[in-house]
């Protein structure tokens, strides 16, 4: 029994290592102001600035759906350190019209 508990404990901590390896995403979610906030996470593997770099990607390809241009609003980011093992990227943006 204890030897079918370590097993199991191992293969969910290796699942974790690599389901940790890429970045998970929240957003696009409305805000009441008709601005967009996109949020990433990842692991130490993940610097801020490329959570940020694939938020504004993202950003920029919902906002062409929409028939409009991105604007970045704010930006914040946390790097992975001691008291965070995951860095941060939250990215507010709006979508506005297509100056021609």
């Amino acid at each position: 029994m204890r030897t079918v508990l370590l097993a199991l404990g191992f293969a969910a901590c290796v699942g974790a290592l690599g389901a940790g390896c890429a970045a998970t995403s929240a957003g696009p979610v409305a805000g009441f102001d008709g601005s967009w906030t996109i949020s990433k996470r990842g692991l130490v593997v993940k610097q801020a600035e490329t959570l940020t770099q694939a938020a504004v990607r993202e950003a920029t390809a919902f906002c062409a759906a929409e028939g409009k241009q991105f604007r970045q609003i704010d930006l914040k980011e946390s790097p992975a350190g001691t008291l965070s093992p995951q860095a941060e990227s939250a990215l507010t943006f709006g979508c506005d019209p297509v100056v021609k």
